[in-house]
């Protein structure tokens, strides 16, 4: 994936969990959640909010509830790729996994593609939005960038 090697090419290792299960043509969530457990605290890790690419397939509300809490719990960075908002159920009923990040109380990252939805697709246009606890660390989030 596009995300994948710009992610190596920084210096970070990639590694995959479980989402999609061919034989059963739907979700391993329970995969995808020990996986989430399993994982060392800090690691970043990248969800697609909505419009999974390349299955198709999303988790339901109340899988994402859990997604959150497993991420909060383990000290997980999550990472949301958001590249298809509006294409699936609706722009707010597309946005509702960052909402349930925010409602968390988390700092997390989302990128936004707007590519698809202005069609612009020979162009490469997003912005990268960080959701920070308080103004101090949004202050040195933003030293960053």
């Amino acid at each position: 994936s596009q995300l994948g090697s710009l992610i190596t090419n920084a210096g970070f290792t990639v590694e995959s969990y479980p989402y999609y299960d061919a034989a059963q043509r739907g979700i391993n969530f329970d995969g995808m959640l020990a996986a989430l457990n399993a994982a060392p605290a800090g690691t970043i890790v990248v969800l697609h909010a909505c419009c999974h690419n390349p299955t198709g397939y999303d988790i339901t509300p109340a899988q994402w509830d859990q997604v959150v809490a497993a991420v909060k719990a383990k000290g997980l960075v999550p990472f949301l790729d958001m590249a298809y908002q509006g294409f699936g159920y609706g722009l707010k009923e597309d946005g509702a996994a960052v909402a349930k990040f925010v409602d968390a109380g988390l700092t997390f990252f989302v990128s936004t593609s707007f590519s698809k939805s202005f069609s612009l697709y020979g162009e490469r246009v997003g912005a990268l939005s960080v959701l920070c606890e308080n103004k101090e660390e949004a202050g040195r989030v933003l030293s960053q960038l």
